[in-house]
C-alpha cells in the first residue's frame, strides 16, 4: 500500500481557515432542516440536527476564539531563570473543553432520541451517540485528571518538555535531535534521534505549524541559541525565532499579527 502523502507545514496552517470556514457555513444550516423536520413530524431528525448545530456552533466560537489567541501569540510566552515557557490563558483552556463536553453529551441525547423516535430512527440514534463516544474517547484523560492544564511548552538549554491539556508531559532533550515530521489526525509527530516518533496534539496549541517547525529545527541545531535559553536573554531569543516571516503574515494562515 503506497504511503500517504505528507502535506507541508503551510498547507497544514492554510488548512486552519477552510475547517474553520465549513463549520461555520454548515451550523446556521442545521436549524432551519430541524425546523422543516419538525414540522413534519419527524421529531428524532429534528432533535438530532438541533443538537448537531449547537455543537457546531460551539465548535465555531472555539475555533474563533483560538484564531483570536494565535494572532496574539506573543502574551503566552514567558520567561524565568531556567526556562521559557508558553502558557495558554484559561479562557482558551475553557475554549477547548466546551465543544468536546456538548459532543460527549451527545451520548444522552442520542438516547433520548431512540426513546422518542419510531423503529426506523434508528440512524439518528447511533450518529449522536458516536459522536458522544468519540468526544468522550478525547475528553476523558482531562477529566481523569481531575484538572485542565495551560502549560504547553517549556525550553531550557537542555531540552524542551511539551504538556498535553491533562497534565501529561514529555521531556525531550536536545540531543534527541526532535523535529517535526508530519501533522497527522490533530497531532504533530515529532521525530527523535533513537526513539519512537512522539505524539503531540496541536489542535488548540495557539502558534502555526510553521513555527513550531522552525522552533523545533532551531534550537535542536544551533548550540549558541541553546545557550541563550539559560540567560536575560531566553525570552527575546524564542520570540525571535517563532517571528513570522513575510510569507506567513501574506498568506492569510493564522499566525502571530504584525
Amino acid at each position: 500500500m503506497p504511503n500517504r502523502p505528507r502535506l507541508s507545514m503551510d498547507k497544514v496552517d492554510k488548512g486552519r481557515n477552510r475547517t474553520q470556514a465549513v463549520i461555520t457555513t454548515v451550523s446556521p444550516i442545521l436549524t432551519p432542516l430541524a425546523t422543516l423536520f419538525y414540522h413534519a413530524d419527524n421529531m428524532t431528525a429534528s432533535l438530532g440536527l438541533l443538537y448537531t448545530s449547537l455543537v457546531m456552533a460551539s465548535a465555531a466560537g472555539s475555533l474563533q476564539a483560538l484564531k483570536n489567541h494565535v494572532f496574539h501569540g506573543r502574551l503566552w510566552w514567558t520567561s524565568n531563570e531556567t526556562r521559557t515557557e508558553l502558557i495558554v490563558p484559561p479562557a482558551l483552556v475553557r475554549s477547548e473543553i466546551l465543544p468536546l463536553s456538548l459532543a460527549a453529551f451527545s451520548v444522552v441525547v442520542g438516547v433520548v432520541a431512540r426513546a422518542i423516535g419510531s423503529r426506523d430512527a434508528w440512524m439518528v440514534s447511533l450518529g449522536l451517540t458516536t459522536l458522544g463516544m468519540l468526544a468522550l474517547y478525547h475528553l476523558f484523560p482531562t477529566l481523569r485528571a481531575r484538572h485542565a492544564h495551560g502549560h504547553r511548552i517549556s525550553l531550557s538549554k537542555n531540552g524542551l518538555e511539551l504538556t498535553r491539556i491533562d497534565g501529561r508531559t514529555d521531556m525531550i532533550p536536545w540531543k534527541a535531535h526532535p523535529y517535526l515530521k508530519e501533522i497527522r489526525q490533530g497531532y504533530a509527530i515529532i521525530a527523535l534521534k533513537g526513539q519512537e516518533d512522539l505524539h503531540y496534539p496541536i489542535d488548540y496549541l495557539p502558534m502555526s505549524m510553521r513555527q513550531l517547525e522552525r522552533l523545533l529545527n532551531t534550537f535542536s541545531t544551533d548550540g549558541r541559541l541553546r545557550a541563550k535559553l539559560a540567560g536575560p536573554e531566553a525570552l527575546s531569543t524564542v520570540l525571535a525565532v517563532l517571528e513570522p516571516t513575510e510569507e506567513e503574515l501574506a498568506d492569510s494562515s493564522w499566525t502571530w499579527s504584525r
